[in-house]
């Protein structure tokens, strides 16, 4: 990508801050511009995490949801 398409891309990213952002954002839109800048560049660098993290650890897995005793059917009550 060449410096003005560069340019045109941020521009871009500051225009759909303005148009979509809350009326907090349009406050300050060059922080969220910068937010879609950085997601829309993400992955291009040949340095980045594999899994996508800025910190390169591993994820953490989700603990599965319970159920809760009396909550669900059974055989007796279908």
């Amino acid at each position: 990508m060449d410096e003005l398409e560069r340019v045109h891309a941020r521009m871009d990213c500051l225009r759909i801050a303005l148009e979509f952002g809350t009326q907090r954002d349009v406050l300050d839109p060059a922080r969220l511009a910068d937010r879609y800048w950085e997601w829309v560049t993400r992955g291009s660098e040949a340095t980045r995490p594999a899994d996508d993290r800025k910190d390169g650890g591993q994820t953490q897995a989700k603990k599965a949801r319970s159920v809760r005793k009396g909550s669900a059917l059974t055989m007796n009550q279908m």
